[in-house]
Formats: C-alpha cells, structure tokens, sequence
C-alpha cells in the first residue's frame, strides 16, 4: 500500500471513530428528549444509556472497559438514577471472584504452567490434520470452562503457532489448516466458556443478576453444574459434529506434531515448585467453590469469591527460595484488568435497567414476542441473544440480555431461570467475528483468515441456535428441576 493510501486509510478510520464516539452520546440524548409513549425520563435515559454503551461495545471507539465507567459518569451528569445505588456493582463478590481467578491465572503464566497444562493434553493427538482440529478444539473447551476465555486462548494459540512454524507454515492466513487450528480454539473457548461459573465474566454476571433479581439466597455453583453444564455439553457436541465436515483443508495429515509437543514438553523439564503451588492453589480455590454447602455452615462469608480471592492473595506471601510466587509488579502488567472493569460495568448497566423501570419498559414490548412463554418464547431470546453476541463482547451480551429476559417472563408470570440459563449459553456463543469474543480476537490478532471465521462461524452459529431452542425447549417443557436456581 503506497503512503498516500495509507493516509487516506488512517484518516478514513479517524472519521469513523469520531462518527462513533460523538454519535453514541447523541443517540442516548436524542432517546432520553424524546416523548415516547409511556416512558419517563428515568427510563427513556436509561434506554438512552444502554443504546449508547452497546453502540460503543459493538463499534470500540475506546475500550471495552473504559466504556464499562459510563453507568457512573453519565448519571453524575443527567440525574436520572441514584449514583450510590449503582457505585456497588463495582464492588460486588463476583468481582472480586474475577479479580483472584485473574490473580490465580496470572500465576499459572508466570511460571509457565498454563503451557504445560495444553502440551500434556496434547501430546497424543497424532497426525491426521481433522483429529488435530477436534482435539485443539476439545482442550480449548475444557480450559475455557475453568480459566477465563482470554487466558485460555492466550495460552494455546501461541503453541500453535509454533507447531505450525516447526512444520514449515509461516503465514496463518494462507494456510487453510492453520486457520482451521486458530479458530476451533476460538470456538471452544466461546462454546467453553459456560460449562462452569469459572468459565469466565459473562457467567459470572449473570450469577450476580440472579441473585440481586430472582432469588434471595446464594447461587451455588454445583447448581450450575446440574443445569447450566447439561445444555453446554449439547452445544460442544453438536459443535464437535459439526468440525467433522467444516474447512476446506488443504492436507490430510500433519507431520512432526508429537514431536514438536514432546520436544516442547521436554523443554520445561520437571514441574517446578511453584507451578505446583500454583496448580495447588487454583484446585483448592475450585473445590471450596464447588463443595460450599459442606462447609457454608461454619464459613457463612466464605462464598466462592472470597475463597479464590483468599487463596490468591497466598500466592503473593507465598515464597520459594526467598522469591514470591507472584510480585505485584508482574501481576498489575499482565492481568486482564479490562475484563474487570468490563464486568464491573455490565453489572451496573443490570442495575441501572432495572432501577429506572428501563427493562421493564423493554419487556413489556417484548411480551407480544414471547408466545406466552413457550416455544417462540425460545425461539425470540435465543435468536436475540446469540446474534448480539456475533457483534459485542460476551458480557456485554448477557448485561443487555438478561436483565430483559428477566423482566419479561415476570410479566408473563413465569419462572425466568430456565430462559436466563438459554441465553446465559447463547450468550456464550459468539463465534463469527472479533468483536464477539476474546478467542476470535486473539485468532484475528495472529491473522487467521477472518472470512473463513466469518462464513464457518455462521453456519455453526445457526446450528448451535438449532439445538439451543430444540434441547432449552425439551427441558423447560419436559423437566422441572431446570428451572431452579
């Protein structure tokens, strides 16, 4: 490209983000002046609010996070919800769980253990390129469910990349097969991410909008285990079907992969002290979460974010040979902090929606659309759920969608849990573009070649949303128990 063009670029891309940062705030002034029918202020800025932070999810402006402050700093200007009401979504308990399993996975990459973790899982796949695609796909998926999506995209994609390299591929975007391996583990990572609370913040967000909105005790994570994690095993194996016949590959077989993790493998040595600590550390956090009510009794504040926020912290008073297992000066460069304040602002977002009457508003037009609660009920929230989720980061996603969902079941007079649940893992799904999630960012970052993302991801999409309505509907009509929470 000549330096003229990629003048002509740079200011093209200038005009663009200047279009987006000046016409979000518009379009929520223009919503919070406008008359509409049977809508006060509070809920026309509310409105005006949640167009404005979706526009700037969607379009990225600024970043992610830092349009995550706008539930505080658009208040404080236009006065139409209490800020100290919504100042405690930022220092809610799922916080702080986001912020000690971000501590705790910092550790694993300080000392190498998240990489040792994927090579182990990997070393035996064998050389058929499509096996290949299934088992990076398989680990990607089982990571995701424990770590957050980024950081399990951000260990196994450069592993990749020097698997292919050591097999002669330099350039992901021209190889179909090299692309292919990117974006099953992008894949995997979104569909992943909701087979436990731990799979990332958009679980973790909606665990917390249950709990403030629906139920008025502790949401145990084995519950969602028993309801959640069902419907996420249907959407990893029809994925999994589906790999069977996605990608043109340009190659059968792959040569040199075991050698390439066995070599790697061999190259990290022995498990060192504090990666055991560190693995130590992370299932002792893991098990209090998930065996809380044996001990909730005795331990009434020990939820599971202050135990993985407790057993983080250890990893900094924690020495081996006179060295801590994790410094302050490591872990505030290399945390997700976005994914924070990100979470953090989602949940506001919750809040201010439901404090202003905003959601409300919403649900009662959506009622029309819902079919009394049933099929088309489904149908209509999955559809909305995982097509915002194609264009916006995951928690973005279910903090628009939730509080909604919520909403209008309840003026339906019906249980909303089974309907959270569905788009809880339609939510999850994002699969087709950058902006979806953070697998298919990190992929595009290494230069997969985004229109095979794009037009595979759409066809898995609507498989995916195929089996979400079909199996949601089955067991909202056929078994009781989903509907608890």
């Amino acid at each position: 490209m000549s330096g003229t063009n990629v003048v002509a670029a740079s200011q093209s891309a200038g005009r663009r983000r200047l279009l987006h940062l000046v016409g979000a705030p518009l379009a929520f002034l223009l919503l919070a002046a406008s008359p509409l029918p049977a809508a006060s202020y509070a809920v026309r800025a509310g409105l005006g609010l949640l167009v404005w932070m979706s526009w700037w999810w969607i379009a990225e402006p600024v970043h992610l996070a830092v349009t995550g402050f706008l539930p505080v700093a658009v208040p404080a200007v236009f006065s139409f919800v209490r800020i100290d009401a919504i100042l405690s979504s930022y220092a809610k308990p799922m916080v702080f769980l986001l912020l000690g399993a971000n501590v705790l996975a910092t550790l694993w990459r300080r000392w190498g253990l998240d990489r040792r973790i994927a090579l182990v899982s990997l070393l035996g796949i064998g050389r058929s390129a499509r096996r290949q695609i299934f088992a990076w796909f398989i680990a990607a998926t089982l990571l995701s469910s424990v770590l957050p999506n980024p950081v399990a995209a951000a260990t196994m994609m450069p592993i990749v990349i020097a698997m292919l390299r050591f097999a002669g591929i330099e350039a992901v975007g021209t190889s179909p097969f090299g692309s292919a391996l990117l974006i099953a583990i992008a894949w995997g990572t979104a569909v992943g991410g909701s087979g436990t609370p731990l799979g990332g913040a958009p679980n973790l967000l909606m665990i917390q909008i249950v709990e403030q909105r629906i139920i008025d005790h502790e949401f145990l994570f084995t519950t969602w285990l028993t309801r959640v994690l069902p419907l996420t095993l249907v959407v990893t194996a029809v994925s999994i079907v589906f790999l069977r016949f996605a990608f043109r590959l340009d190659r059968d077989r792959f040569e040199g992969s075991p050698a390439y993790f066995a070599q790697e493998l061999r190259a990290l040595g022995t498990m060192s002290v504090p990666e055991r600590w560190g693995l130590g550390l992370f299932t002792a956090a893991t098990v209090l979460a998930f065996t809380r009510q044996l001990y909730a009794s005795a331990l009434p504040e020990l939820t599971p974010a202050f135990a993985f926020l407790v057993l983080a912290l250890a990893s900094f008073a924690i020495r081996n040979r006179g060295e801590p297992l994790l410094d302050w000066t490591y872990a505030q460069t290399h945390m997700a902090w976005g994914l924070i304040y990100l979470f953090a602002g989602g949940s506001a977002l919750g809040e201010i929606l439901s404090d202003t009457g905003a959601a409300r508003y919403l649900a009662e037009r959506m009622v029309p659309l819902a079919g009394g609660g049933t099929f088309m009920a489904i149908v209509v929230f999955s559809l909305l759920t995982i097509a915002i989720t194609q264009i916006t980061n995951n928690t973005a996603t279910i903090a628009i969608v939730v509080p909604i969902t919520i909403s209008t079941f309840e003026r339906l007079g019906v249980n909303p849990v089974p309907f959270v649940y569905i788009v809880t893992v339609a939510g999850n799904c994002g699969l087709m573009s950058p902006s979806s999630s953070a697998g298919p960012a990190i992929a595009a970052g290494y230069g997969v070649d985004l229109k095979m993302m794009a037009g595979w991801g759409l066809w898995l999409t609507i498989v995916i949303l195929i089996a979400i309505v079909a199996v949601g509907y089955l067991f909202v009509r056929f078994w009781p128990g989903f509907g608890v929470a």
